[in-house]
């Protein structure tokens, strides 16, 4: 059976926390370990969001708790009145993760049917133990460094052979439609998307200008189009003189998929094909016709695809020469 990293943070947090709190000799003391356990985030800033919304709402919780039982008593109906006020306030005030918090601490207070000094300062060392535990546990991630650098060599490798398959079927005339299959790339695109975007969120004090994610982003994009160029394959019924021209392209591109290779030549080059197509005589027959508009559709789609990778790699330079400003 696999253990993930995540259980094991939140297992030695509640541990801690329970620990810690019972050494004090704190009321309540299992309630530090259910803090610890809700404070255990997917990214170290998630974790610290969470953990001030608990703060918050916790202290909160105990000055509206105690002036509604001061003024109505400690009856359930007080516990009714609480519930229609805090739950609004938590909402519009962005406390939502302190709720479940601070009615744990309100029935605190319930049973004990009075606050006081040690009241007060037991139920502020229980929220700052489970919540600083919480934080400092998860305060270690692994790196995902690996796994992002392996989902985008991947990817690129798939949409070379993408682009490598369809200038064959627009030559021969042949489809393979295996090779064509796009599920496996959108798997990837996933993953990678999903691990540049935990890494951000464990990189506190920076911006989110992560070129990994921005990447990722320009791909997913790209892959809509690659729909596109895959589902025109089937209506290349025969071979056409132009094709010849388009599936060298195609090669050309794939041979070029890297991020940062420059797409302002073949966005010429293909500017100049699609004049080429324009100038072409008419076909003459239905399957002429359906073919060249396969292709022009191919090239069109293709086009967007190059702009999408010109903005990125225009935006990774900017990234760069902004950070190398920020160094000096």
């Amino acid at each position: 059976m696999f253990i993930g990293y995540r259980t094991l943070k939140t297992a030695v947090a509640a541990a801690l926390a329970m620990w810690i709190a019972e050494q004090m000799q704190l009321d309540y003391y299992v309630f530090a370990a259910i803090i610890a356990i809700l404070s255990i985030q997917a990214t170290r800033k998630k974790s610290i969001r969470s953990s001030y919304e608990r703060i918050m709402a916790s202290i909160l919780a105990i000055g509206i708790g105690f002036l509604i039982f001061e003024i109505i008593g400690y009856r359930p109906v007080a516990l009714a009145l609480y519930f229609i006020i805090f739950l609004p306030l938590t909402q519009r005030l962005r406390l939502q993760d302190g709720f479940i918090t601070s009615v744990v601490i309100l029935t605190h207070l319930y049973t004990a049917r009075q606050l006081n000094l040690a009241i007060f300062l037991n139920e502020v060392y229980l929220i700052l133990i489970g919540v600083g535990v919480g934080l400092l546990v998860n305060m270690y991630m692994p790196s995902l460094d690996r796994v992002i650098t392996e989902r985008r060599q991947q990817i690129d490798k798939r949409i070379a052979a993408l682009f490598f398959e369809v200038a064959a079927a627009i030559e021969t005339g042949r489809i393979n439609h295996h090779s064509l299959t796009l599920e496996e790339t959108e798997r990837l695109l996933r993953e990678g998307k999903d691990a540049s975007l935990k890494r951000m969120g464990n990189a506190i004090g920076r911006r989110n200008d992560d070129e990994d994610y921005s990447y990722f982003r320009m791909r997913e994009q790209q892959f809509e189009l690659l729909r596109g160029i895959v589902r025109n394959v089937d209506d290349l019924v025969l071979i056409v003189g132009e094709g010849k021209k388009v599936a060298d392209l195609f090669r050309t591109i794939g041979d070029n998929v890297r991020p940062e290779a420059d797409a302002s030549l073949f966005l010429q080059e293909l500017a100049d094909l699609l004049a080429t197509f324009r100038a072409s005589p008419l076909p003459t027959t239905r399957e002429e016709f359906e073919v060249r508009s396969a292709l022009l559709h191919m090239l069109q789609e293709t086009e967007q695809y190059l702009q999408l990778k010109q903005r990125f790699v225009a935006r990774s330079e900017e990234i760069k020469h902004r950070r190398g400003k920020s160094t000096k």
